[in-house]
């Protein structure tokens, strides 16, 4: 449950700029915080494997490496992390490749 409160959370921000604002300027632990508040709670060991893995999957449907040089590292320069992970990454994947990651 944990990883699908990573992705529901995470899904939010992406129609709530304001929310978006104020949490991309935010380490993970207050992230972290917020989203419990919010009623997704999810830890460390839920978040890092899944987000990596989703970016990795990414890279690979792409049919490039996930490096120090994939890509779409590009894209989030003058992005904040957490921008990159709700505007790019989630919208990239297809609900199915999300659906496996937090089977």
């Amino acid at each position: 449950m944990s990883k699908r409160n990573v992705i529901s959370f995470m899904r939010g921000p992406a129609s709530e700029k304001d929310l978006l604002n104020s949490l991309k300027t935010m380490n993970k632990d207050e992230v972290m915080s917020v989203a419990s508040e919010l009623g997704y709670p999810f830890t460390d060991a839920d978040f890092d494997p899944l987000i990596w893995g989703l970016e990795v999957k990414l890279a690979a449907r792409r049919g490039e490496p996930f490096d120090q040089r994939f890509p779409l590292w590009q894209t989030m320069w003058g992005q904040y992390y957490f921008e990159y992970l709700v505007l790019d990454l989630l919208p990239a994947l297809t609900k199915d490749e999300i659906e496996a990651a937090v089977a």
